[in-house]
């Protein structure tokens, strides 16, 4: 005769003792949700000597009792929440799961913080068929044979009872294995990153945490004066996901910049992104100080002096600014006439009667493009631009090969080119004014190299790819004359940051303040570039 506690009812449901349930939940959490984190163990450690297999066992020991610890407490404290909270998590792991596989991400704290500002129109383009696959396999149906369990009785002194006599042997057996800690302490930002669910749960937590302290009325910078009357401008364009190993102007084999290398340009390079995600990326290049956190951007300070300054967006994540004027794509789409329109195109309509008709002599014009932003790179660019074939017009990075991923990449580049080669003619326009434009992509990319794919992974871990950024800077003869350097004098072969546009914007502007560095003005004559 069958049990009476495991028999299956008259309702279609399953009774099961509830200290077997919380071990059931604790197995499956452990077991079905973390292949990333096994595929991972797999291609690091040896699996055919001891020392490999130690190693694995110890971390999916450790997982399951996380999870049993964690699973046990909720049965004995709130035994009603445990299944819709299993059934909840399923659904979140299932889709941080294929993420996982698929980009190879890892979900800290930066990781996540990308996700929370990723915006709707963002977030579908990464909607695939193998999502909602991921999503009935490992949410659906488990979800369903779980809320068919019945667990009882609840004996929560069982319940304690088998956690304590599980953790016992656990710990014996970690003891036992403590020669791959040293491995484990090594890799352990890696491993956290891909244990489900407690990656998200504690990363969330601490992304919420920052984002609380950073949300405290900024601490103003030191007061400051112009050195002149006279009217400059600077045009800052913030690229997004470009990175410098595709730009022929530094050196790559394709011409992904036909136009730009017609221009007397200023090419820095060795430079690199202070972060891998967007809002922080964009928030260094606009701080005076990359290691100094809480204090107004650029923006606002420029603001707050005096000046005009202007941003207009593609895009987003730009930390909390006061400007003279805030202005979307969308503001412009009336005014705009083309194809390009739909594209970052639209936020050089006018930028040059924007200038010359600003009622300040003082003018920052900040364009915060949408770029090369993935995954779906084919629909960054007009067709016209579509020069490097067969293109990748999946979401699903996976289902195209390398080379046709590049090409979408590449024809984004092509994009650019031509984005700031029609920023630098409408500019040209204004032959009394002096003017400069300086463009830096916030990061990088990786495009199937090591099977990353995206940005986002943590810095210390980042490839170059996602790290190195194209840095660009083209100045008027006008703002030649004022500064008295020819190109040929500055130095753009040196080290170079986020951290140079600060100070390279308000050394041109002729702002005098007492956080201005002069070393991080990579215009400044006295330091011969």
């Amino acid at each position: 005769m069958s049990s009476p506690h495991s028999r299956l009812s008259l309702e279609g449901s399953w009774n099961i003792p509830a200290s077997r349930f919380v071990l059931l939940l604790s197995l499956i959490n452990t077991a079905l949700f973390n292949g990333a984190l096994y595929s991972f163990l797999a291609s690091s450690l040896d699996l055919y000597s001891m020392s490999g297999i130690s190693i694995a066992a110890s971390i999916i020991v450790i997982i399951f009792m996380i999870n049993l610890l964690f699973i046990s407490t909720l049965s004995t404290i709130a035994p009603i929440t445990v299944k819709p909270l299993f059934i909840l998590t399923a659904l979140i792991n299932s889709v941080a799961l294929y993420y996982l596989v698929s980009y190879q991400v890892i979900l800290d704290k930066t990781m996540l913080g990308n996700i929370f500002n990723t915006r709707s129109s963002e977030s579908l383009e990464l909607l695939t068929p193998t999502l909602f696959i991921y999503i009935f396999l490992l949410a659906v149906i488990p979800g369903v044979l779980i809320f068919k369990i019945r667990p009882k009785p609840l004996n929560r002194m069982r319940i304690i009872l088998n956690f304590f006599l599980i953790f016992s042997i656990s710990a014996v057996f970690l003891y036992a294995n403590a020669s791959s800690w040293l491995w484990i302490d090594k890799h352990a930002k890696l491993l956290g990153g891909k244990i489900l669910p407690w990656s998200y749960i504690f990363n969330t937590v601490r992304y919420y945490s920052t984002l609380s302290k950073s949300r405290k009325a900024p601490i103003l910078l030191p007061a400051g004066a112009f050195s002149d009357n006279k009217k400059i401008a600077v045009v800052l364009v913030i690229g997004e996901t470009a990175r410098a190993d595709n730009f022929s102007l530094y050196g790559y084999t394709r011409k992904t910049n036909p136009l730009l290398q017609s221009e007397d340009l200023l090419v820095f390079n060795k430079t690199t992104a202070c972060t891998t995600y967007t809002t922080a990326s964009v928030a260094c290049m606009l701080s005076h100080d990359i290691n100094e956190k809480g204090y107004e951007p650029l923006p606002s300070y420029l603001t707050r002096l005096g000046a005009d300054v202007i941003w207009r967006t593609n895009n987003w994540g730009e930390p909390p600014i006061q400007v003279s004027r805030y202005q979307k794509a969308s503001a412009f789409q009336k005014q705009c006439h083309g194809k390009g329109c739909m594209f970052d195109e639209v936020l050089l309509t006018g930028i040059e009667h924007a200038i010359a008709s600003s009622n300040k002599q003082k003018v920052l014009l900040v364009l915060h493009t949408k770029g090369s932003h993935g995954p779906s790179y084919y629909s960054r660019y007009p067709s016209r631009f579509e020069k490097f074939k067969p293109v990748c017009r999946y979401e699903e990075l996976s289902k195209c090969t390398q080379q046709e991923l590049i090409n979408a990449y590449d024809n984004t580049l092509l994009y650019t080119d031509y984005f700031l080669h029609k920023a630098i003619q409408a500019l040209k326009k204004l032959e009394d004014i002096p003017v400069m434009l300086i463009y830096a992509s916030d990061h990088g990319e990786s495009l199937g190299e090591k099977g990353l794919y995206l940005h986002g992974t943590p810095f210390m871990f980042a490839p170059n790819y996602q790290k190195e950024i194209p840095f660009i800077i083209w100045r008027s003869k006008a703002l030649i004359q004022v500064q008295g350097t020819d190109n040929k004098d500055i130095n753009q072969s040196g080290v170079f940051s986020h951290a140079n546009i600060f100070h390279t914007i308000i050394g041109a502007l002729g702002l005098k303040t007492t956080i201005y560095k002069r070393e991080l003005d990579v215009l400044d004559k006295k330091q011969g570039g």
